[in-house]
């Protein structure tokens, strides 16, 4: 397995390095209404294509995977729709959101039906019951969260290193939990996932040398549901809110976007704005004269604190994978924790020491 990962990581790597020298001396790839918009928070145009390295690593590893090939060909095959349309965004920034959310559905409808991945449990036995005799139910409410899923980890891209170190520590406690329960297969999936990213997230972080871009962040998103429900439904012993508590982060950043655009400000729930935590913690730092307003350190100072904030989520889940009641109570812990520190960061009250 060492040299499948070594090779997928190199893949990956040599990738970004042809991506990023293009763009910095023809101009591929790039645009400048790249510094548009009230969610960018860079200074010069960067290409947004990081995520095709990723898709291509996983390519690699599909070809060189033996046995495992026939499932990671049927996973491979089911990111496409998403993929390519949220690459296709990146290049020339004219797909809108509701086509995006129909790929993103597509990529589910082949999951779901094809390799047989869905949600057909909570825990509870009412809810079970009606997951379980009822596919149709089953499969909207598989829709749903992994739909919303794999949009969530695009809202936390917005600086430099966020969604690649997320992305990592997310397939790497899947990786942990697998190895545990002695699962090569969710191991090597997780791994190889892990090692696609990390060529990508040398040269995004700190500097920002490259982006995600959608089709990246699609993509990631489809993959951890995938290789997460996976591993869930080969072990008895595992429930989905072990999944779910991975997910936290990105996904209560979604619902708390929509709750806070929609009953707060009263402003339409699809529109972007500057307002999520990570641009919250990033205003803080940008005005602390410690760092003398350097919009580049603070960029990438900006993505420890939200690692650090995930882990609040991942750390239980790997240590108390196989019990549900604990990570039930862990999901609602790290949402609360979230709104405290949301709501005080955004107050004027809390400021980094000068």
């Amino acid at each position: 397995m060492e040299n499948l990962l070594l090779t997928v990581f190199i893949s990956s790597f040599v990738m970004i390095w042809a991506i990023v020298k293009l763009a910095k001396s023809k101009n591929w790839f790039v645009n400048d209404a790249d510094l548009e918009g009230i969610q960018k928070f860079h200074t010069e145009p960067v290409a947004r294509i990081g995520g095709l390295s990723i898709f291509v690593a996983w390519s690699v590893a599909m070809f060189l995977s033996g046995d495992q090939f026939d499932l990671i060909f049927k996973i491979w095959l089911s990111s496409l729709p998403v993929f390519v349309v949220g690459l296709y965004e990146d290049l020339s920034a004219r797909v809108s959101p509701l086509i995006r959310l129909l790929s993103a559905f597509s990529s589910i409808v082949i999951v779901f039906f094809w390799l047989d991945i869905g949600i057909s449990s909570l825990g509870f036995e009412w809810v079970d019951y009606v997951l379980t005799d009822y596919v149709i139910i089953s499969f909207l409410f598989t829709l749903l969260v992994v739909g919303g899923a794999v949009n969530s980890l695009n809202i936390i891209d917005g600086f430099n290193g966020i969604l690649g170190g997320y992305s990592i520590l997310s397939f790497l406690a899947i990786a942990y939990v697998a190895y545990t329960l002695g699962d090569e297969m969710i191991l090597q999936l997780s791994l190889i996932s892990a090692a696609s990213i990390l060529g990508f997230f040398i040269f995004n972080f700190p500097f920002g040398k490259i982006f995600m871009g959608d089709g990246g962040a699609y993509f990631l998103g489809l993959m951890l549901a995938i290789i997460g429900l996976m591993l869930v439904d080969r072990h008895a012993e595992l429930s989905n809110w072990l999944v779910l508590l991975i997910f936290i982060y990105p996904m209560y950043e979604l619902l708390y976007s929509i709750y806070r655009r929609k009953v707060i400000h009263k402003t339409d729930a699809s529109q972007p704005d500057a307002n999520h935590l990570h641009s919250l913690v990033y205003r803080k730092l940008i005005s602390c004269d410690r760092f003398k307003h350097n919009k580049v350190i603070c960029n990438s100072m900006t993505s420890p604190v939200m690692w650090l904030l995930s882990l609040i989520g991942i750390v239980p889940a790997i240590i108390w994978f196989d019990n549900q009641t604990i990570l039930i109570i862990s999901a609602f812990v790290f949402m609360f924790i979230y709104t405290i520190i949301y709501k005080y960061i955004s107050s004027d009250k809390f400021k980094f020491n000068h």
